[in-house]
């Protein structure tokens, strides 16, 4: 998982990034310094037999003027994997690792999700509402998905699957979805997303490479003007495209994203601002009689409270080290009923005299 913690910053008037690394210890990184780590920390989980899954957060912050105080977090991909019966008593070495893994994954991607605070995007791949793998695990966490904004990637290559103008239609209302989860919080949203990365094209890939992230996020802008100029092709001309047309692209899913965010911050400012308010107010307190007591010490104050502490030290100190054969009768004194409760009773004794104090003498003489 890549947490991604960003903080407003006025003063910084373009990102500025840290890193969190395996010590513990946060650090300075450009944009390319970052990419550079979790790449080399995913190369480490391919490469290593035993283990392709670290459940430890990669721990990003972001300082900068125009992003809220907010955390994103990136959860690893679900792992498919066959749970029957006969799969599983046949599973080689290789097989029972990869489910381990993925009970591991869906672990960490659960206990994210469960948290109440935070709203979850559910990326589905899927062209038929009714199943969809990712919503089953979301609703384990989310079950009336009142949290949760859905997200049907891979739109452009959706599309050509349906072969009429209703399918396509029915796909984007989402009607078994919405029936399924009246309380979902939004979507489904339909995205694509071009492919290839930014930076050199690696070996052996025949995806395209974007020069920079500007030229991506124009990428994604075309692809996004594509699919909406798709869709309004495909839908039947009574259709309603202008109240599906909301639900495709990027920017769309951005828009209602941001207004979400927006809505959530001024909900809770009328939450958050007394409870400053009242910690102001204590701290204001504590530190009025702090000043209180700093203030009524003076130096005649101090130098008394010195002289007064040293005397009693030297007098108690002279007092342990001379002795005193004094025995106050309140610590090694006895009452008469405290000295009875001590001796016991003498009634069933015999043998040798005993040497015994008068009012004991007296007491065996009464027994």
């Amino acid at each position: 998982p890549i947490a991604l913690r960003m903080q407003y910053n006025p003063r910084c008037h373009s990102p500025v990034c840290f890193l969190t690394g395996n010590d513990g210890a946060e650090q300075p990184a450009s944009m390319a310094e970052i990419r550079a780590y979790i790449e080399a920390e995913n190369t480490r989980l391919e490469r290593d037999p035993s283990k392709n899954f670290d459940p430890t957060d990669i721990n990003v912050r972001m300082e900068y003027k125009y992003c809220p105080n907010m955390i994103l977090i990136d959860t690893p991909g679900l792992i498919s994997v066959s749970t029957g019966r006969r799969e599983s008593a046949g599973a080689n070495a290789e097989q029972r690792a990869l489910r381990a893994a993925a009970r591991e994954v869906e672990a960490v991607v659960l206990a994210k999700m469960r948290c109440p605070d935070y709203l979850i995007l559910c990326v589905e791949d899927t062209n038929d509402w009714k199943h969809g793998s990712t919503r089953e695990v979301v609703m384990r966490a989310d079950p009336d998905l009142s949290r949760t904004v859905v997200v049907g990637t891979k739109f452009d290559t959706r599309l050509p699957q349906f072969g009429t103008a209703g399918d396509v239609e029915d796909y984007l209302r989402a009607d078994v979805l919405h029936k399924v989860a009246p309380r979902v919080l939004g979507g489904p949203f339909f995205t694509s997303v071009p492919a290839g990365r930014v930076g050199a094209t690696p070996a052996g890939s025949y995806d395209p490479a974007f020069d920079s992230d500007e030229h991506f996020v124009a990428g994604c802008a075309d692809a996004e003007a594509a699919d909406r100029a798709v869709v309004r092709r495909r839908l039947p001309p009574d259709g309603d495209a202008p109240g599906l047309l909301p639900l495709v692209g990027l920017g769309r899913l951005r828009d209602f994203l941001e207004l979400r965010v927006d809505r959530c911050y001024r909900r809770n400012v009328a939450r958050i601002v007394p409870l400053l308010a009242a910690e102001r107010r204590a701290c204001e307190a504590r530190l009025a009689e702090c000043e209180a007591e700093l203030a009524a010490l003076s130096l005649e104050r101090l130098r008394a409270g010195a002289e007064a502490f040293s005397d009693g030290f030297c007098a108690a100190l002279g007092e342990a080290i001379r002795g005193s054969v004094a025995a106050p009768p309140s610590l090694f004194g006895e009452t008469l009923t405290q000295e009875c409760a001590a001796a016991g009773s003498f009634r069933d004794v015999h043998g040798c005299p005993l040497a015994v104090g008068a009012a004991t003498y007296d007491r065996l003489l009464g027994e």
